[in-house]
């Protein structure tokens, strides 16, 4: 028996190796948060991330405002960033909501019920890729989120490259109007903090409205005249998801003889389903803009 001590002695130290070892993978197991697989987002730009990084298959409930892409139309809706239906929410079964950084109500409300969240932003550019990738982080789609992020870093690259050098007009960016009868009177125009503000840059303009400290700026007949732009840019969401009538917003803009943009005939509609919503197909509307603010280049793709 002796002689077969040590070679026991070996055996029982793999034996315990081994055990010890699947204990740890288990415990670590454990400890690493599951991915989610019934997501519900509260947003259109977050939709719209989720689906770009290949979670389509686990959205089982967006905002009432979600409407790209397509397959979102059929699924659950379970209210907006104002008034989210927290019982639609709970049926849903969800393991994570995915919402904006500012609804803290939902967010703490979801605590309470024990529901995971994660909170992105959209603010900015920079804002809004971070939360590309952090959904990709979060959800075990890192290379998917990068491939997203490089895509619109391409399309960003290839428009620089376009307009480098070329003199910067005067942009007012509108995103909306008072619904006042008659004149045009206030409008909301893109502040220097908000992702409009990166686009009409990355195009090759520079904002009109030089307010810092405004993420949204406000803007009456005078101050329009005083700004007095070479170009203004008005947005709108596709024609289904909007009331304004268009052709009396023209008609508005041109009593503003005075002003640059409307004297040189620079003003510009741009009314799409992608032009209010900053996610993943931001490029489109960057170079939608660059477009009409350089004119004069060959735009055709070489």
């Amino acid at each position: 028996m002796r002689r077969f001590w040590p070679l026991l002695m070996i055996v029982l130290i793999v034996v315990l190796a081994l055990i010890f070892r699947q204990d740890k993978s288990s415990a670590q197991s454990m400890n690493e948060p599951s991915v989610p697989t019934r997501i519900i987002s509260i947003a259109p730009s977050i939709t719209e991330m989720a689906f770009a990084i290949g979670l389509g298959d686990n959205i089982v409930g967006v905002s009432d405002y979600c409407d790209y892409p397509a397959e979102v139309e059929t699924l659950p809706k379970v209210g907006g960033f104002i008034n989210p239906n927290i019982e639609a929410i709970v049926s849903l079964k969800p393991d994570l909501v995915m919402l904006h950084s500012s609804n803290t109500k939902l967010i703490s409300k979801l605590d309470q019920l024990g529901i995971k969240s994660l909170a992105t932003d959209s603010s900015n550019l920079a804002t809004i890729k971070a939360s590309i990738l952090s959904m990709g982080d979060y959800t075990k789609r890192h290379q998917q989120a990068q491939n997203v992020i490089d895509k619109m870093e391409r399309q960003i690259a290839l428009i620089h490259d376009k307009i480098k050098g070329l003199p910067a007009p005067s942009v007012l960016l509108v995103m909306g109007h008072s619904k006042n009868s008659g004149k045009k009177s206030t409008i909301f125009v893109a502040g220097q903090t908000d992702f409009y503000n990166d686009l009409i840059t990355l195009a090759g303009g520079k904002n009109a409205f030089k307010n810092k400290s405004l993420k949204i700026g406000t803007l009456s007949t005078e101050g329009i005249l005083t700004l007095n732009p070479d170009i203004i840019i008005d947005v709108f969401p596709e024609p289904d998801d909007h009331n304004y009538d268009i052709e009396k917003v023209k008609q508005q803009w041109q009593s503003l003889s005075q002003v640059n943009a409307v004297k040189n005939d620079r003003v510009y509609i741009i009314e799409e389903d992608y032009a209010t919503i900053p996610g993943p197909r931001l490029y489109l509307l960057l170079a939608q803009i660059a477009k009409l603010f350089h004119p004069e280049l060959n735009w055709q793709p070489s």
